[in-house]
């Protein structure tokens, strides 16, 4: 034990912003708030200072600030909206800064301001100072009171700092669709409930899903029932939301893996791991053909839309493919998506040729659909298996890269029809398929950050026994 507790230690030094950062961070917020409330005050608008630095709790070298401004519940949502960009506007412009307009339920400015010798990125977000939670107007209402409750009842802000980087270096930090995995607040939850990261994580290696964490005492069955989530913790400031909603079940196990890991060998290195070497073009290849598979690649340049709108547009892309191709008799084994300069949908395939034809089981001969059944396919060759009517059918594709390159050269508007998202159908229809032994050539022009990606697609494995 005391290996865990001075490895422990040790990453905790490393995590805990120097005192000239944080004096330097906290001069910046206090000046941010002085400017912020000068102006809010014209528009009857209190400022109030959230996020990770608000509670302590910040990772060094993380400047960014969230500065939420609290309007009264009586304002209407368009004014919110409009009041609340002006507003982020004129604090960003006051401070020399640069902003750029974000969306969430509702838009907001980030900001870019050089203070010093470092620049913040600073959230500037309207939401609605709700005292009553039950009368909530919009999402972000929430956060103010995180906040208070954070601030009231964590006593180990460097034990937060441990977690999130425990989740950050294994790749499950961050509630985005992307991630799918541990938001901030999330985690200083989870110190709060255990009290420090070394009884968190004595807890969290026998962990199966459902797991449900409560700061009260709460009927644990009806809340599986109510939420169907793999991780579920109740936010204490509003008992009808489940913190942990975005954790994926993949990476519920993956926490538990990593943290299985630890206890059974104490390292820094799942706390800062190695840079993660890319598979070579000869490794890849190599394992492609070990696994007797068939691979297609999708590729298609890149929109110029944010990432946080491109993402869930690509995943749901990535399952319309996945769907048109099982659709038509094929079977996709694995699949994934990777974003760099370019857009890639990478499928395994174990069945991906097909006979010309297929049989269709009709009715039994004793039902009365029999004859529907048997006029919608006079002009076939019909005949009897045991007692059901049975009619084959040609495929219109006997080859899955037939099917794909046939797709992409549809319109936009068939593309939407079947599924393609429409900030991404453009690109995708003016894409390109390859399959075989040339996606080891398409995977040559690739950057190396595409290799690690299929590194982690070969060897996946979460141990947590």
């Amino acid at each position: 034990m005391s290996k865990t507790n001075d490895i422990l230690k040790k990453v905790s030094n490393q995590l805990r912003p120097s005192q000239e950062d944080k004096r330097h961070t906290e001069y910046f917020a206090a000046e941010l708030m002085n400017v912020a409330t000068k102006i809010a005050k014209s528009y009857s608008v209190i400022p109030m200072l959230c996020g990770s630095v608000s509670k302590n709790t910040w990772l060094p070298n993380k400047n960014e600030l969230d500065l939420f401004l609290l309007f009264k519940p009586s304002v209407p949502r368009s004014k919110l909206e409009k009041d609340g960009l002006e507003l982020a506007n004129e604090i960003i412009s006051t401070m020399k800064g640069k902003a750029d307009k974000k969306y969430s339920e509702h838009p907001y400015l980030c900001g870019k301001i050089k203070f010093g010798r470092s620049t913040f990125d600073v959230d500037v977000v309207p939401c609605y100072d709700i005292k009553n939670l039950k009368k909530i107007k919009s999402a972000v209402d929430r956060t103010p009171h995180h906040v208070k409750y954070v601030k009231k009842k964590l006593l180990l802000p460097d034990d937060v700092r441990l977690l999130k980087q425990f989740c950050k270096a294994n790749g499950i930090y961050g509630a985005d669709v992307k991630t799918n995995g541990f938001s901030g607040y999330l985690c200083e939850l989870m110190i709060i409930h255990y009290g420090k990261f070394s009884n968190l994580i004595k807890e969290a290696v026998k962990w199966r899903v459902p797991m449900v964490l409560t700061m009260n005492k709460t009927n644990k069955i009806k809340l599986v029932e109510k939420f169907e989530h793999p991780f579920i913790v109740i936010d204490p400031v509003d008992s009808n939301r489940n913190v942990a909603a975005a954790v994926s079940p993949e990476n519920f196990y993956k926490f538990v893996h990593f943290v299985k890991k630890f206890n059974d060998n104490p390292s820094e290195k799942l706390f800062f791991p190695a840079e993660k070497k890319p598979y070579t073009i000869v490794e890849i290849e190599k394992k492609m053909k070990e696994r007797g598979t068939w691979w297609y690649m999708i590729g298609f340049k890149k929109p110029e839309i944010p990432e946080d709108t491109l993402y869930p547009q690509m995943k749901r892309g990535l399952n319309s493919v996945q769907k048109i191709l099982e659709h038509h008799g094929f079977s996709v084994m694995r699949k994934d998506l990777w974003l760099g300069d370019s857009c890639i949908y990478l499928f395994e395939m174990d069945v991906w040729t097909t006979p010309s034809i297929t049989k269709n089981i009709g009715p039994n001969v004793y039902t009365k659909h029999a004859e529907n059944f048997l006029k919608h396919y006079k002009e076939r060759n019909i005949f009897i298996e045991g007692d059901e009517w049975v009619v084959e059918l040609e495929k219109e594709y006997t080859i899955a890269l037939h099917l794909l390159k046939d797709l992409i050269k549809k319109n936009d508007n068939e593309l939407r029809e079947k599924g393609i998202p429409s900030k991404i159908v453009t690109n995708f229809s003016k894409g390109s398929v390859v399959s075989g032994t040339d996606v080891i050539k398409m995977i040559k022009y690739l950057p190396e950050d595409f290799r690690v990606f299929m590194k982690d697609w070969f060897e996946k494995d979460i141990d947590i026994v």
